[in-house]
């Protein structure tokens, strides 16, 4: 099957993006196997001794060596499939349908509420971030994670943010008059007099989301 991968038009590439995800997944599972994941904290370099001879362990020395070789040998195709394979490791089911939903390139509406006024009354700090309908949208399992999973989508590079559009005013609309929301309006007001203030924006696929999605989707 590799050989007819490879006579086929970018063939090559293709299989470079495998061999460099199993490189990958061979890696961790020789971590896994070693006992790595069982050490939570990073010792310090007495603690990194073994022996009567109080000689250093050489596996920190001996992976970096490994990888500064690879790193001679690897071609871009390879070093980008090492990039995406990590990705994928930090990225939960709900956020790829998120990711999903948002691969035909569209804009979806996102709105901050802040807090503003107080004793000072230019002073303002987020009390809910990143509000968002795209996950009833895609489907998603935990609807309550949607602002953590935009979170943490915009953190690994995948998307990129935009300012309010005005086409979406609905949607924008639909977010704000959660019912969540208006309990959270409705405290601030009453218990500490400050404003609730909504700021919209918009979040895209980055051009990383859309090179990841494409390497991904196949």
């Amino acid at each position: 099957m590799r050989q007819a991968v490879a006579r086929a038009p970018g063939g090559h590439y293709v299989l470079d993006q495998a061999r460099a995800v199993e490189d990958i997944l061979f890696e961790d599972l020789q971590l896994r196997l070693g006992g790595m994941d069982s050490h939570h904290y990073l010792p310090g370099p007495v603690e990194t001794s073994f022996g009567e001879g109080g000689g250093h362990d050489k596996s920190l020395q001996s992976r970096f060596a490994a990888l500064a070789e690879q790193s001679l040998e690897q071609t871009p195709a390879s070093a980008s499939a090492r990039v995406y394979a990590r990705i994928v490791n930090q990225l939960l089911p709900d956020e790829v349908r998120i990711l999903t939903a948002m691969s035909d390139g569209s804009d979806i509406a996102i709105s901050h509420l802040l807090a503003r006024g107080g004793r000072f009354k230019n002073s303002e700090h987020r009390v809910m971030a990143f509000l968002s309908r795209v996950g009833n949208e895609s489907g998603v399992m935990l609807a309550d994670a949607v602002p953590h999973y935009l979170a943490h989508l915009f953190s690994l590079g995948l998307l990129d943010g935009g300012p309010e559009d005005n086409s979406q005013t609905a949607k924008y609309e639909a977010i704000e008059n959660g019912s969540e929301v208006r309990s959270a309006c409705e405290r601030m007001r009453k218990e500490s007099r400050l404003r609730p203030v909504f700021i919209r924006e918009t979040a895209h696929l980055s051009a990383l989301g859309k090179a990841f999605w494409a390497a991904c989707s196949g």
